[in-house]
C-alpha cells in the first residue's frame, strides 16, 4: 500500500500536512489506536477488577506480534513499561549480584548504547562496577574487539543491533553473542531500531542465545509503555527485582519464600496501566488487515532512505555543511544520519519548515515512515537544499 494510500489512516495525526522525518524517534499511530484507547476505559467501567483478563488478553496479543518479529513462534516475551525496567530486571537476575562472594563484576558494552542502558551502566561504573566500553569504531572490527574484551571474569555483554545515533547495522553482533554462549556469558541485545523497519529474524542474526530487547514506541506505532525482552528457550531466572507477578506461576511457593514461574514468568513485573496494550493490539491488528508486515514495510523503508541519501549525495554539499554516513547504503537501518557540527541548528531551521527531526551530537536523523511520501521526502530534500545556502 503507497504512502498516499495510508495517509487517510493516520488523519488524527495529520500527516499529509506535516512532514514527520521523526519516524525512528516516535511513529504517528493510526487512527484506530483511539478506538483501543475507548476500549479500554470500557471495559474498566463494565468489569471494575475483574478487567484484567480481558488486559491480559491484549497483552498476549501484544506478545504475539513481537514473537513474529523476532521470528519465534514460541518465544519467551517478558513485558514492561521500558526497555529501562527491563535491563534492570536483566542485570538483577546476573550471578554476580545474587553472589555472595566478595569479587570484582564486569560488564561489556560499547560507547553506542541507548540512554537506558548507557546511563544506568554509567551509574554502576560510580559505584566501582568495572563497565569495560569499547568504541564502536572502526566498525569492521568491533565484534572482534568485544569478544576480545570477554573472559570468565565477565558478567554481562550488552550491545546494540542497530546503533540509535549512527543508523550503522552491527553485523557482528551475533558473533559476540556465540562468543558469550561459549564462556556462559549472558548476552543481552538492543533491537529497538531494527525490529519492524530491517529484516530481524534472531536466528538468521544467530542471537538464539541472547537476551532481546526492543519496542512498540518507534517502528511499531504503538506508542509508549510497550516494550519487551525476550528470554531464551529454556532459560529460567530469578531477578532481584521482582514483581509480584512472577509469581502467578510459582505453584509450589512456600510461606515466606520468593518463588518463580518459569520463562518469561520470572521476568514479569507487577500491576501497570493496560490501556498501552489496548492500544498496542488495535496498531497490531490494522497492521494485518492492511498487511503491513514487517518485509512489506522494510522495503518500503529501504526505498525512502535510498531516495533521502542519494538525494544528499546529489547536492554535493561540502562535508563541513552535512555529510552522509561513512558506512555503505546496505549497512544502513531505518533512518538517515548525518553528520554536522550544527546538527541541533538544522533541526531548528527544518522545524520551521514544517519537517520535523531530531539530532544527536554531530549527528542530524532523518526519519522516514510508511506514510511519508515520496513528494514529502523531495519537498524535505529542497528545504534542505535551500538550507544550506546559510552554512
Amino acid at each position: 500500500m503507497k504512502a498516499e494510500q495510508l495517509q487517510p489512516y493516520y488523519s488524527e495525526f495529520d500527516v499529509s500536512n506535516r512532514i514527520l522525518l521523526s519516524g525512528h524517534s516516535h511513529q504517528a499511530w493510526p487512527n484506530v489506536a483511539k478506538d483501543g484507547l475507548l476500549a479500554c476505559f470500557s471495559d474498566a467501567a463494565k468489569h471494575i477488577d475483574d478487567k484484567w483478563g480481558a488486559a491480559f488478553e491484549k497483552a498476549e496479543i501484544v506478545r504475539d506480534f513481537y514473537r513474529d518479529l523476532v521470528g519465534e513462534t514460541n518465544a519467551q516475551i517478558a513485558l514492561g513499561q521500558s526497555t529501562h525496567e527491563l535491563i534492570l530486571r536483566f542485570l538483577s537476575d546476573l550471578a554476580c549480584f545474587k553472589s555472595k562472594k566478595n569479587s570484582p563484576i564486569k560488564i561489556v558494552t560499547t560507547n553506542g548504547e541507548f540512554h537506558s542502558m548507557r546511563r544506568q551502566l554509567d551509574r554502576l561504573k560510580d559505584l566501582n562496577i568495572q563497565i569495560n566500553v569499547v568504541d564502536t569504531h572502526p566498525a569492521e572490527t568491533l565484534a572482534e574487539r568485544l569478544i576480545h574484551e570477554l573472559d570468565e571474569t565477565t558478567d554481562a555483554v550488552m550491545v546494540s543491533a542497530v546503533f540509535f545515533a549512527s543508523s550503522r547495522i552491527f553485523h557482528g553482533v551475533g558473533d559476540v553473542a556465540i562468543a558469550a554462549k561459549s564462556l556462559a556469558i549472558p548476552c543481552l541485545v538492543d533491537a529497538y531500531h531494527a525490529l519492524n523497519v530491517i529484516p530481524f529474524n534472531l536466528y538468521d542474526w544467530r542471537l538464539d542465545s541472547a537476551f532481546i530487547v526492543g519496542g512498540g514506541y518507534k517502528y511499531c506505532q504503538a506508542g509508549e509503555g510497550n516494550c519487551f525482552m525476550r528470554i531464551p528457550t529454556g532459560y529460567n531466572g530469578s531477578p532481584i527485582i521482582t514483581g509480584w507477578f512472577a509469581e502467578f506461576e510459582s505453584l509450589d511457593q512456600a510461606p515466606g519464600k520468593v518463588g518463580y514461574g518459569k520463562g518469561q514468568a520470572a521476568f514479569s513485573g507487577s500491576t501497570y496501566d493496560p490501556v498501552s496494550h489496548y492500544r498496542a493490539a488495535s496498531v497490531f491488528t490494522f497492521f494485518k488487515e492492511h498487511n503491513l508486515t514487517a518485509e512489506v514495510l522494510s522495503n518500503v523503508n529501504k526505498g525512502q532512505i535510498a531516495r533521502l541519501w542519494h538525494g544528499i549525495e546529489y547536492m554535493d554539499l561540502p562535508d563541513n555543511v552535512l555529510s552522509v554516513p561513512s558506512h555503505s547504503i546496505n549497512d544502513n537501518a531505518g533512518f538517515l544520519s548525518l553528520t554536522t557540527k550544527q546538527a541541533a541548528k538544522w533541526v531548528k531551521m527544518l522545524a520551521e519548515h514544517g519537517i520535523q527531526t531530531d539530532s544527536r551530537g554531530d549527528q542530524l536523523r532523518l526519519g522516514p515512515a510508511p506514510y511519508v511520501t515520496d513528494e514529502q521526502i523531495d519537498e524535505a530534500l529542497s528545504c534542505i537544499k535551500l538550507i544550506a545556502k546559510d552554512f
